[in-house]
């Protein structure tokens, strides 16, 4: 068994030196290239929040978005970002609850995205700024206002395409966007929070 796992090991461990180390992350938004980028799905996740019975918080996520932006580091507030969430790929764990979702909640057979598109954009510090915009869900268009965070960029070591990260946040009520009367309604918070983690690649 060792003479057969040893090759292996150096054939990783040759690989993993091959592969450029996480200080290659830059946090200077001015070293990204301007341009346009487009959302990695495999990279992206979407999660949101809401207090249960008034006890704990009980979250989810979608589990399909698309996506994309342009990006300028040194005139952000000439980025701008469009994204589309499947509203059907939402995952509790629980998949009768799913089903309740989609079905009497969500209503996916007739609303089956939810968008967010850029309006303005507010830099607030060195890696962060507010990203407003209108968020359509349930039909619904409201203002929604991203505090984001600029995680870095850097190449792909493996596609050569520059790579950028960035983590946002807000807080919506779920009564705004006109969702039908549930029995279990009763039982949840007003507030929903919002969590976004996304990796974009520069177009090639």
């Amino acid at each position: 068994m060792r003479s057969i796992l040893t090759p292996l090991l150096i054939a990783a461990a040759a690989a993993i030196g091959a592969v450029p180390a996480l200080t290659d992350v830059s946090q200077n938004p001015l070293r990204a290239p301007t341009g346009k980028y487009t959302l990695d799905p495999n990279h992206t996740l979407v999660t949101f929040c809401i207090k249960h019975m008034g006890v704990s918080t009980y979250c989810a996520r979608f589990n399909a978005t698309s996506g994309e932006a342009v990006f300028n580091g040194s005139q952000p507030e000439k980025s701008s970002v469009k994204a589309v969430i499947d509203t059907a790929s939402i995952d509790t764990t629980n998949d009768k609850l799913d089903d309740e979702l989609r079905t009497n909640f969500f209503e996916t057979a007739k609303f089956p995205t939810a968008t967010f598109a850029s309006t303005a954009i507010k830099v607030t510090g060195k890696t962060t700024a507010d990203i407003t915009g209108n968020l359509t869900l349930h039909g619904v268009t409201k203002p929604v206002t991203l505090k984001t965070t600029f995680n870095g960029g850097r190449e792909h070591p493996l596609s050569n395409a520059y790579m950028l990260g960035f983590g946002a946040t807000t807080t919506l009520k779920h009564a705004d966007f006109s969702f039908p009367d549930v029995a279990w309604g009763v039982f949840v918070g007003d507030d929903v929070s919002l969590s976004i983690a996304v990796e974009m690649r520069a177009n090639q």
